[in-house]
Formats: structure tokens, sequence, C-alpha cells
């Protein structure tokens, strides 16, 4: 006699079937296995965070923005020991483009701090609204308008060129 269950493709429920238990190896969650810890290092813990923070250096020169207050008035108070230290200081005088001698008096004030401590300003627009006064130890290419360190100096114009 034809077995109907097995010609419908469906199971007989006359023959016992023995249970195995297959493991789902194609799981929707993409996160680490027990089983396959020593093969997966999760970036996103606690170790991995604290070791990068142990490599990376701390940042030993500040990048200092200022731009008019209230009375459009640019304050360089103590800006010259800041710069001493390696700082940069951008100024951003384009809130003034509606005032031309009050940017002109901010433009001219930030020249002469430049001119007291012997350091060039440099102007990063061409309506002279950001300038730009770079701090002790620092390197301003104005051939190839780049940014650097003193250090940079020694390395041949090729890698620097790269």
């Amino acid at each position: 006699m034809v077995n109907l269950f097995k010609l419908l493709g469906l199971p007989d429920p006359n023959k016992t079937i023995s249970r195995t238990v297959k493991k789902n190896l194609s799981s929707a969650n993409p996160g680490p296995r027990s089983n396959s810890r020593a093969d997966f290092h999760d970036l996103g813990d606690v170790l991995w965070s604290e070791r990068t923070d142990m490599l990376t250096p701390l940042a030993k020169r500040n990048v200092i923005y200022l731009k008019p207050d209230d009375y459009h008035r640019i304050q360089l108070d103590g800006i010259e020991t800041e710069l001493s230290r390696g700082n940069l200081l951008l100024v951003d005088i384009s809130s003034l483009s509606h005032m031309p001698a009050q940017r002109d008096v901010c433009k001219r004030k930030v020249e002469h701090l430049g001119e007291r401590i012997g350091i060039p300003v440099f102007s990063l627009n061409e309506n002279d609204s950001l300038l730009m006064v770079p701090g002790l130890g620092m390197r301003v290419d104005t051939k190839s308008h780049r940014l650097g360190m003193k250090i940079l100096e020694q390395l041949p114009s090729q890698i620097e060129s790269q």
C-alpha cells in the first residue's frame, strides 16, 4: 500500500521521529556568540576604550576662537601668554561687516598684537574678516598654504607635498 503521508510530503504519524535539536547557526543577532568569544573582540568594551585613552596623547595646543563682544570690541587681554604656549588664535570679525570702521579698528588691534610680539597676522579669506595668528613653534607655509609645527621644517619637501 502506498503511504499517503509520504506521497504528500508529510511526516508519517505511525513512525516515531527521533527529535534532534539542531543549533541555529544563522541568527538574527549579529553580536558575539558564547562559543566565539576567543575569536571576537568587542570594540565597545570598556577595556578597549581604556587602552585607546592610554595610547592617545593629550592635546598640548589649543585653537582660540575670538569674535567681537556685544559692544563690538575684541578682547585680547592675556592672549600673548596663550600664543607663547603655542596656541593658535583665530579672530572672526565677519559679524562686523555692516560696520566697516569698527571692523578696521578690530583688525588693527590684532595686527598691533602681532607686531608687538613679532608674529605675522594672516588673513584666511578675501575680505579680511577671518584673521589667524600662529602660536610659538607653529609654521605657516605661505607657498602651499599649510599649517604645521616647527618640527616639520626638517622634513624633505617631497614628503610635505604629499
